[in-house]
Order: C-alpha cells, then structure tokens, then sequence
C-alpha cells in the first residue's frame, strides 16, 4: 500500500504518473479498509438480529406447549 509520503516523494521528483499510482493505490486501500469495517458491522448486526428471532421463536414453542398441556 502506498502512502501519502510515497505520493510526495514522486511529486517532489516530478513523477506525476509515479504520484497518481500512489494516490490511487492509497485511496483504493483506504476505501477497502472502510468497507471491510461497514461489513463486519452489518454482519454483526444481522447475528444479532437471527439470534433474537430464534429466541422469540423458542418462546413462542414454550408457550404453545404449555398451552397444549394445559388444554389437553
């Protein structure tokens, strides 16, 4: 990954193609960086959200067999 001293040094040596490389490879990094984070936010969020569904359906089982026995 390049950095932004990468992206100076090739422009203070006149490499402007040299310097875009660099600006595109930091920026491709830091936006992948970015989306790997927002990933594992929302895969974290949608764990969650399964594991509360489960147990609402667990409760929903409990009480309907309760309920069964008790009318049995």
């Amino acid at each position: 990954m390049a950095e932004t001293k990468d992206i100076i040094d090739a422009l203070s040596n006149g490499d402007n193609l040299g310097a875009e490389q660099a600006f595109k490879d930091t920026i491709q990094a830091k936006v992948g960086d970015a989306l790997e984070v927002k990933r594992k936010e929302v895969a974290n969020t949608f764990v969650q959200s399964n594991k509360v569904e489960d147990d609402g359906e667990e409760v929903w089982r409990i009480l309907y067999s309760i309920l069964w026995k008790g009318w049995a």
